[in-house]
């Protein structure tokens, strides 16, 4: 069979710049990796420029790691811009079928390397990937002309060498190159590899040979065709279009693109041979950068990214458009946070902004997870479309305890809970809540509307079974019957929920237990002025909880009792709720505590209470445990009635919310992703426990004025608010309200 001629695809017209100086001075070096580079580098590097390659660089994406193959003339290896950039101190001659000392006869294989790889800081030019190696393969002759067979024996060369992934053919064809060169493309992309291919010079409609074959169904999106660009972004005049293999087409910087020579002189270079090498050293950034890329996925990223030009869309012309490294650096598709090695088996979660890696803490837990934070501790990574990782902070997401607004202040401020009793003749008593407004004359709008229910039968043998709902469930025990703020804050991780309790006397001695169960769906708050909480808290689940007290009569006035709590969460710990990714599981928090109560007049009591609970947890996203943490709570109050008007109250408080003293939990942050693909996993503690204690004074007081008016005072001041040090919080409500 007749050899089938092969040509370079740069005309030879050039420019020479003879190196008459010495290297400029550097410039403000701006590469992590690469030299800085030079004046004469920033003034001539206008194809870096044009692509964003000069971004990317800027950002260390430089190509360090990455190998391209070159097949070509040969590399001359004296020169500054190749002397640190070889792979290898020999090549192979696919024309001699045997490894040969560097050289370059010719000057074409020198020209497209420096535009790949050529390091920077050393004169006029440098490479797209100035920190990438070139390996070359010779498959032209001296006299300028190569064969299919050369190609052929140069493509299974590169198609044997391991950890070279990049194919660079700055050459083509005006025919078909024969089953030789085909099947050689062929085992080329079963080897994972990418090949870059001139579309040529001949102006065509369609790319020359081995290019067009990027359309087969075989090279399954591996062979990509590049045609060249001009400075304003237009095809050259020479270059070859897209045509049939548009989709897999596109045309990157190849008009006056400056490069190195093989007697050390500069020179700006035209045609798809430069574009191609221009391509060539985009894929090397990508598989620097993420070594984890098969060939399809960077070839997919370089065509996905590209600029469009001329007609919307690909198009005939333009196929793709033009090489976008800045673009091709950036995320792609839907990010994912990965939580278990096996990443690439389906375990990531969906990183959708902060909000799958939000937190809303609990003021238990919020000082410790924001000095998490803040040092950094939940830093780590995403991945996108194509399982690229990218820095992300994960602690971003992190949200302080939510507040009351002061919408709900204002409501809450004139509505206070209204308990209405019925003692029944054996001595149960049915308890209804209420959240009317305090108002001599009941209005249709002031009606009553229930909160909770609470029913205690009195059996014949003296003992209760306790059932209630809603606000009132875990109002059977201690003081939670004297209001919210005496409430036990253990109990309230397993609200919303009903109750089943039990209780019997002994003498003075009474005895209670009782489980609180909670639902998937609250539709109600444990507190007379809910909150209105974001969106993850308001999805939350609740939990169990175990009840034990003993409550021991002192005198008719005076009791004290001791508590014994198991509560068990569901995705959240100690009240802190979080998205998918951070995969808060459930808790389980055992409490003792001591409460006591006395009656001063008959309308005033102080009453007080202490606990002390440890906690432990678990997680199935980047939480996954917190382990022996500690924590305790307190509040005293003066409550009393009648204090100005008969049916005025007023509530004084002092107390500490859930504050944790001791403890730690355990991260699996995902900082990297390995060449197989797979997430690596770093393991990081974090402290949990306050170094500074919140003190909560409280005041509620409300009155009710003549006809259809009232009067509420509402009053909060925090120190050292949800633990944190030195920060204060105050505030007052002042709530007039007449209904017409």
């Amino acid at each position: 069979m007749k050899p089938y001629a092969m040509h370079f695809a740069s005309p030879r017209l050039a420019l020479l710049l003879a190196v008459a100086c010495p290297p400029q001075a550097l410039a403000e070096g701006i590469g992590l990796q690469m030299a800085p580079l030079t004046e004469g580098e920033i003034r001539y590097g206008l194809a870096h420029t044009q692509i964003g390659a000069d971004i990317a660089n800027a950002a260390g994406l430089t190509g360090l790691g990455s190998t391209v193959v070159l097949l070509d003339t040969g590399v001359q290896a004296t020169l500054p811009e190749l002397a640190s950039q070889l792979a290898s101190s020999r090549m192979y001659d696919a024309t001699r079928r045997r490894n040969v000392a560097l050289a370059d006869d010719d000057g074409h294989g020198t020209l497209v390397a420096a535009i790949i790889a050529g390091s920077s800081g050393t004169g006029f030019s440098y490479g797209i990937a100035p920190d990438a190696k070139i390996l070359p393969i010779k498959i032209f002759s001296a006299g300028g002309s190569a064969t299919p067979g050369s190609l052929a024996a140069g493509l299974k060369r590169a198609s044997s060498t391991r950890g070279m992934s990049i194919i660079n053919l700055s050459l083509g064809a005006e025919s078909p190159l024969g089953g030789g060169v085909e099947g050689a493309l062929r085992k080329a992309v079963k080897a994972d590899k990418l090949v870059l291919a001139a579309a040529g010079n001949t102006g065509g409609e369609s790319p020359l040979w081995p290019a067009r074959y990027a359309k087969e169904g075989w090279a399954k999106g591996q062979i990509v065709a590049v045609g060249a660009a001009d400075a304003d972004n237009r095809i050259a005049s020479f270059s070859n279009r897209a045509g049939d293999t548009a989709n897999w087409f596109l045309v990157a910087p190849g008009v006056n693109v400056a490069s190195s020579w093989t007697d050390g002189s500069y020179i700006f270079a035209s045609g798809t041979s430069i574009s191609t090498a221009v391509a060539s050293g985009a894929a090397a950034l990508l598989e620097g950068a993420w070594p984890q890329l098969k060939a399809g996925q960077v070839a997919a990223i370089l065509l996905e990214t590209a600029t469009d030009l001329g007609e919307p869309g690909v198009d005939p012309v333009y196929g793709r458009g033009l090489l976008n490294v800045q673009r091709a650096m950036q995320p792609a598709g839907e990010l994912a946070i990965p939580v278990s090695k096996a990443a690439r088996k389906g375990s990531t979660k969906r990183f959708g902004g902060t909000a799958s890696v939000a937190v809303t803490a609990s003021v238990a837990t919020w000082s410790g997870l924001r000095a998490a934070a803040r040092a950094g501790l939940f830093q780590g990574i995403v991945v996108d479309a194509f399982n690229r990782d990218f820095t992300a902070d994960l602690g971003a997401g992190i949200r302080p305890p939510s507040r009351e607004s002061i919408a709900d202040v204002l409501a809450a401020a004139g509505h206070p809970l209204q308990v209405t009793e019925q003692q029944l003749p054996d001595g149960s008593r049915l308890l209804a809540v209420s959240d009317a407004a305090l108002t001599r004359v009941q209005t249709p709008v002031d009606a009553p509307r229930l909160v909770a229910s609470s029913v205690v039968l009195r059996l014949a043998n003296g003992s209760e079974v306790a059932f209630a709902s809603g606000t009132l469930a875990g109002s059977y025990f201690g003081l939670a019957s004297a209001g919210p703020r005496l409430d036990n804050p253990w109990l309230g991780l397993a609200r919303p929920s009903t109750q089943l309790a039990f209780g019997t006397a002994f003498g003075k001695l009474r005895v209670r237990s009782g489980v609180l169960a909670s639902g998937e769906s609250p539709s109600t708050s444990n507190s007379a002025a809910p909150a209105a909480a974001p969106p993850i808290a308001a999805n939350r689940p609740g939990g169990r909880a175990a009840i034990g007290e003993l409550e021991y009569a002192l005198t008719d006035n005076t009791s004290a009792g001791l508590q014994w709590i198991q509560v068990s969460e569901a995705r959240s710990f100690l009240g802190a709720t979080s998205g998918d990714a951070m995969g808060l599981d459930g808790a389980r928090t055992r409490s003792v505590g001591a409460w006591a109560s006395h009656r001063l007049t008959g309308s005033v009591t102080v009453a007080g209470q202490y606990s002390v609970a440890r906690s432990d947890g678990q997680g199935k996203g980047l939480i996954r445990a917190f382990d022996s943490v500690r924590a305790n709570a307190f509040a005293f109050a003066l409550i009393g009635r009648g204090a100005l008007v008969d049916d005025d109250h007023l509530t004084l408080t002092f107390s500490s919310p859930m504050r944790i003293n001791a403890g730690s939990g355990r991260l699996s942050v995902p900082v990297d992703v390995n060449a197989d693909g797979e997430p690596i996993f770093e393991s990081r503690r974090i402290a949990l426990a306050s170094t500074h204690r919140e003190l909560r004074l409280g005041i509620d007081y409300g009155i009710p004025l003549p006809r259809t008016s009232s009067l509420s005072l509402t009053f909060d001041l925090r120190q050292n608010a949800d633990h944190i040090a030195g920060r204060q919080d105050a505030g007052i409500a002042v709530i007039f309200r007449r209904n017409f």
